[in-house]
Parts: C-alpha cells; sequence; structure tokens
C-alpha cells in the first residue's frame, strides 16, 4: 500500500471522528426520546410549527422503536391540536384520520382512546357541540372500561365548556364537580373545574333560579376556588370571571368595575361594565357603554350575523308561516311607506334643484332688465341729441347765406346720426329677443315649480295616510267595566312616530305596554307596528311581563342591522286583587299615586333597552295592590318637552304637575297634563313623540 494515501487516509478517519463528537457535544442524538419529549413541550404552543412538527416526527419513530406507544400517540395528537390552532381545520382534520386509521389498523385502545380526545377538541373548537358532546361521552366511558387509573379530568371540562356554551348550567355544575372532586385531576384542572361551578351558579342567579340556594353554593365553591387561585399575575380569564361574579353576588358595584376592566375580551368587558354600572345605578354610563358595545360588536360580529342567520333559517320560517297574513300586511303597508319616502325624498331633491335654477333664471333676467334701463337711457340720450341735431337744421334752413360747405358738413352729420340709430334699433331688437327667451324660459320654470308643489301636496297628503295606519294600530276604545279606569293617548311629533301603547284584556288580567322606538319617522313607525305585533302574540300565551321582555328581545334583535330598539314598560293588572306585576326595559320610571292622591316614581329595576342584545335577561317585580292608586306611565317625549329658550319639562316638574292634578277620571288627569305641557312649551314646535297612559282600579 501506498504510505502517504494510508496517512491521508487516516487524517480523514480522525477528522471525521472530531467532527461527529463536536456535534454530539452541542447538539442531543435524536434517539434522546426525554429531551426530544422536553423540546416537543416547549415548541406546543409556540408559533414554530415546522420546527414542531420534526421534533414530534422524530419522536413518533423513537417509540416505535422503543414500544413506547402512550407517548407515540400523545406525540401525533400534540401534531394535530398544533396544526389545528396555526394552519386550520382543513390540515388539521388530515392528520388527524391519518392517527384514526393507525389505531384502528393496528387495533390499539390506547390509540382509539386518544384520536376519541383529539377528535372532541377539533369538533368542540369548531362550534360542533352535538357532535363533540357525544365524543366527550365516549372518552368517558373507554376510560371506565380500560383506563381508570388516569385522568379524565378534561373529558369532564370539555364537557362544561360544550354546557356553557348551551346555557346548561346544571350539567355545567354534575360534570366540573367530577373533575374537581376527582382525587387523580391536577390541581391547575381542579382550579379550572371550580371556576366552572362558580359562574354557572352565579348565572343561576342572573336567572332568578333559586337565589337563595345557588347564592350559598357559589359562596361555597368560591371558597374552595380561593385555596387554589392562582396569584394575580397568572389570573386567566375565567379567573377574572369569578372574581367579577363574587363582587357581584356581594353587591360591590367599584369592585365589578375593577374585574371587568381586567377582562381582554372587549365585547365581554364592555357588557360586565354595563351591568356594573346598571348595579350602580349609573344608568348614564350604562347606556353609554352599551352604546360602545353595540359598536364593537357591530364590527367583529357581521361575518357570524350570517352563519347564525342561516343557522336560524328553519326556525325563522316556521314563524313566518304562523304569521303570514299579518307579516304580509305589514310589508305591504312597509312597503307603501317606504316607496312614499323615497319619492318624497326625490320630489325634495328635484325641487331644490328647480329653486337653484329659478334664483339663476332670476339673476339672468335681473341683469337683462338692467342691461335694457342702460339701453332705454342710451336711447334717450340719442334722441335728445336728435331733436338739438334737427333744431339747428332747421336754424340753418332759414338762413338763406348758409354755405355750402357748411351745408354738406350738416347732410353728413345727419347722415352718420342715421347710421347710429340705424345700428341701435338693430342692437334693440337683439336685446329684444333674448328679452323674450328670458322670459319664455321662466314661465317654464315657473310652471315646473308648479307641478313640484302639486306633487309635494300629494305626497304630504299620502304621509297623512301613513299616519292614520299608525294610528289605527293602537286601541282607541277603552274598557267600560266597573272598578277600571283606563285612557291613553299618543302625539307623534312628525307625520309618523315611533311611540306605541296597548292593552288587551284577558279575563281579569289587563296587559299593557307603552314603549319608545330609538328614532322617528317611517324607520321607528315600522319598528313600532312589528313591536306592537309581537306584544300582542305573547299576551295571548298569558306570559309574565317578564317573559314578554325576553321574547320580544330575542325576535327584536334577530337581523337588527339598523341598530333600532325600544325602551318599554310592560305591566299585568290583576282586576280583582288589584296585584300589579311588571317589567321595565330601560323606559322611565312610571308615577304611582297614593291614598292622598300625590304621586311619586316606582324605584325600577335597570333593565337595558329591548332589541339591544338576544342574551340579556330581563328581571320582572311586582306590587302587592295598587287599587286606589292611580298609575301614570308616559315617554320620554313628556319630561324632556322644550320650550322656545330649550327648557325641559324636567322630572321634578313632572312630578309636580301629577301630585296637583285632582284625579276624576284617567282621561281627565291626561288631558290636564297635556295642557301644562303646552303650557311649558309656550309654542314650540315638539321635539320628540309624546305618549301618556293612565290607570285606576277600584
Amino acid at each position: 500500500m501506498n504510505k502517504p494515501k494510508t496517512i491521508a487516509l487516516l487524517l480523514c478517519c480522525l477528522l471525521s471522528a472530531l467532527t461527529v463528537g463536536l456535534q454530539a457535544q452541542t447538539t442531543p442524538a435524536t434517539n434522546d426520546k426525554e429531551w426530544l419529549t422536553q423540546e416537543m413541550y416547549r415548541l406546543y404552543g409556540t408559533d414554530s410549527t415546522a420546527r414542531f412538527m420534526e421534533v414530534t416526527e422524530q419522536l413518533k419513530d423513537l417509540c416505535l422503536s422503543v414500544g413506547d406507544e402512550h407517548l407515540f400517540y400523545r406525540a401525533w395528537a400534540n401534531q394535530v391540536t398544533q396544526t389545528y390552532s396555526h394552519n386550520g381545520r382543513v390540515e388539521a382534520q388530515a392528520i388527524f384520520e391519518a392517527m384514526q386509521d393507525y389505531a384502528l389498523k393496528s387495533d390499539s385502545k390506547f390509540g382509539i382512546y386518544t384520536s376519541t380526545q383529539t377528535n372532541a377538541y377539533i369538533l368542540s373548537s369548531s362550534g360542533m357541540l352535538d357532535q363533540a358532546e357525544k365524543a366527550y361521552l365516549e372518552i368517558i366511558d373507554y376510560h371506565d372500561r380500560y383506563y381508570p387509573d388516569e385522568s379524565i379530568a378534561f373529558a369532564y371540562l370539555g364537557l362544561c365548556k360544550v354546557y356553557q356554551n348551551r346555557k346548561e348550567n346544571q350539567k355545567i355544575i354534575l360534570y366540573a364537580s367530577k373533575a374537581a372532586n376527582d382525587p387523580k385531576t391536577l390541581p391547575s384542572a381542579r382550579r379550572i373545574a371550580l371556576s366552572y361551578i362558580c359562574i354557572a351558579h352565579a348565572d343561576e342567579i342572573r336567572k332568578g333560579i333559586s337565589i337563595e340556594e345557588n347564592t350559598r353554593k357559589f359562596k361555597e365553591a368560591y371558597a374552595e376556588y380561593k385555596k387554589v387561585a392562582p396569584a394575580d399575575a397568572d389570573m386567566k380569564s375565567a379567573d377574572i370571571f369569578v372574581e367579577f361574579y363574587n363582587a357581584k353576588v356581594d353587591s360591590v358595584p367599584d369592585s365589578m368595575i375593577y374585574w371587568a376592566n381586567r377582562i381582554r375580551s372587549v365585547t365581554t368587558r364592555l357588557s360586565f361594565l354595563a351591568s356594573a354600572y346598571q348595579r350602580k345605578s349609573d344608568y348614564r354610563q350604562a347606556y353609554y357603554t352599551m352604546v360602545d358595545l353595540k359598536s364593537v360588536q357591530d364590527s367583529l360580529y357581521r361575518l357570524e350575523s350570517v352563519k347564525k342567520s342561516m343557522e336560524n333559517a328553519e326556525l325563522l320560517g316556521r314563524l313566518h308561516a304562523e304569521n303570514e297574513a299579518k307579516d304580509l300586511r305589514l310589508a305591504n303597508q312597509a312597503l307603501l311607506l317606504g316607496h312614499i319616502h323615497d319619492e318624497l325624498e326625490q320630489r325634495r331633491l328635484e325641487e331644490e334643484a328647480l329653486n337653484l335654477m329659478l334664483k339663476h333664471r332670476e339673476a339672468e333676467l335681473h341683469s337683462a332688465a338692467i342691461q335694457m334701463e342702460n339701453d332705454s337711457l342710451d336711447r334717450y340720450n340719442k334722441d335728445l341729441q336728435l331733436r338739438e341735431y334737427q333744431s339747428q337744421l332747421e336754424v340753418q334752413q332759414g338762413k338763406e347765406k348758409i354755405e355750402r360747405i357748411m351745408l354738406r358738413s350738416i347732410i353728413g352729420g345727419g347722415l352718420l346720426i342715421i347710421a347710429f340709430l340705424a345700428f341701435y334699433l338693430y342692437r334693440r331688437s337683439r336685446h329684444m329677443k333674448k328679452l323674450a327667451t328670458a322670459y319664455s324660459e321662466l314661465e317654464h320654470t315657473y310652471e315646473q315649480l308648479k307641478q313640484t308643489t302639486e306633487a309635494k301636496e300629494r305626497i304630504e297628503g299620502e304621509l297623512l295616510v301613513a299616519r292614520d295606519i299608525q294610528m289605527s294600530m293602537v286601541p282607541h276604545t277603552f274598557p267600560d267595566r266597573p272598578g277600571l279606569d283606563l285612557y291613553a293617548e299618543m302625539t307623534p311629533a312628525k307625520e309618523v312616530g315611533g311611540d306605541l301603547y296597548d292593552f288587551i284584556l284577558h279575563g281579569d288580567l289587563l296587559y299593557l305596554c307603552v314603549g319608545d322606538v330609538a328614532g322617528k319617522g317611517v324607520p321607528a313607525s315600522l319598528f313600532m307596528a312589528q313591536t306592537v305585533r309581537l306584544f300582542h302574540a305573547l299576551v295571548l300565551q298569558q306570559l309574565s311581563p317578564s317573559e314578554i321582555a325576553n321574547r320580544l328581545n330575542i325576535d327584536l334583535s334577530e337581523n337588527n342591522d339598523n341598530g333600532m330598539f325600544v325602551t318599554m314598560f310592560i305591566g299585568c293588572a290583576d282586576l280583582q286583587t288589584g296585584h300589579f306585576s311588571f317589567c321595565n326595559a330601560g323606559h322611565n320610571p312610571p308615577v304611582i299615586g297614593g291614598s292622598d292622591q300625590g304621586g311619586t316614581f316606582i324605584p325600577v329595576e335597570s333593565n337595558a333597552p329591548i332589541g339591544l342584545w338576544p342574551e340579556m335577561e330581563f328581571v320582572g317585580e311586582e306590587i302587592d295592590n295598587i287599587k286606589g292608586r292611580p298609575l301614570f306611565i308616559y315617554t320620554d317625549g313628556l319630561n324632556e318637552a322644550e320650550n322656545p329658550q330649550q327648557e325641559q319639562l324636567g322630572d321634578e316638574r313632572l312630578l309636580a304637575i301629577v301630585r296637583h292634578v285632582r284625579f276624576h277620571n284617567a282621561r281627565q288627569t291626561i288631558e290636564h297634563i297635556h295642557a301644562e305641557v303646552e303650557r311649558h312649551r309656550q309654542g314650540a314646535e315638539p321635539n320628540d313623540d309624546l305618549t301618556m297612559m293612565c290607570l285606576r282600579l277600584n
């Protein structure tokens, strides 16, 4: 063998060995299972998806070679959830199906168990709640049969998430309690389970279900939760929700505001802040917070509203079929009102254009008149000059000794004057033609203005018909029954308005409502008509006022892209016992009289207006007996009525008027209050619709 080649070969082998040794010192071997497992969990949930997939593939290969089935399927399941979080459901579903097929072909119980867990996660995250529930229940059954020694808390908590989306609080409490009481549950999972229990009991309290019992159970769960509660810096959204609900149960509004401001979700934070401000009786701030919440929801949930519309299409179809006749009539009226509104707007624009054209023509005519006056003055001056020349000619003709050259000069001057007069007459003729054309155009413009005025009068007449249609939607004939005195009236600020009132006598029960739709004009009147129709339908089901408010809120919130809402006071009076139940949805508090026929505002629950949020739950209230005590209900067109100095009537003046009116009957009471409002306005135009209702049981 050649000695130099042998030496070179030895050097290459030595260099390769050194390189491998250095690499072994800097990078762990791919067959180091512990290092690959740590690296997998370090990369899990980060944006390094490509590196994560590379590490988990190496770990899967190693687990297959050493027979570690559990770690093999956990690594594969982590690939599915990592891909779902960063690349979407389609790619994650492909990886999941490969894992499931492999588990089935290998007849691996743990593989089937793990793939079912992963499938439940995908279904729950995709909003497929029924399928996710079924998958989690299969996991629990599989666990009980084959792996009873392992923790099953993740499945219980997955079910809690499903039932939380469905608002099924009792099921949340059931499965969260199982997770919390399982001795194999980790402390972090037990904390999450206790937070689910607290939130479920708080939601039951909000719904008014067994308030005392749920309050006690909430405090017990909260005490257990505080034992494992995280440090302030490590708190997550669920922990903040628990602290907020604890402050709400303890009725500490300032603490509610503190915790609500720490919530990361903008919509949830605004919703909780509105609830806190309502609990604090800061209704102005609560209203502004709700307005901000609606603005954010409109920008965030447009795509979600499309999905919800598709999901509710079948339900809406059934509801529309039940009310087909009424909806068709209302739709025709809406189309008529919309057509009238569009035509009025078009005529208004045409009238503005004609007015501008008329002003332009008047300016041109004025300019032509000035020019004509100047021409007339020039002609007068020329006439004077002509008479002067003629006088000179007569004098010169009387002289016999005038020289021929002077005569020629005079004749030449006369010719020049004649030429000038001819030119002047030609120019005057052209000016007269222009003036005639201007007068013709002005006459045509006046004719168009006449037609526009006639069209406007016709549209105003049609709006008066629309006003009559709207007024016919509220009752004008009141019950003639012993022991019942009821009267109401509505005065729109425009031709059509958004106020409403209604009442239905159902045996010994009198249902009534007074409402105020946000805005005025045709849109408000259409929303008002829909509200009256729904109120009639719900009263026939003999629901309580709070249940009527909840059902109205659900129906009016759907497809409400224009953000319309209505404040309402809904009541139900028992004519035999005098018992009065009611629900105030963001409306002005009514005034109730005492035995001395004075008056005071009724303290009402701070509910939101109807039509803002479909998930809103309205709280009802009641008065044991209102017999002998007049009840006065009104819209804000009364207390916000303004005089020419823009001074409002106000709550204090309203209360003073009601206290000093001597009650004879409901109609005289309302007429007296209406007269006081007109006296306050001092002739000013009404700035809002005005509706009043008075009730007295004897």
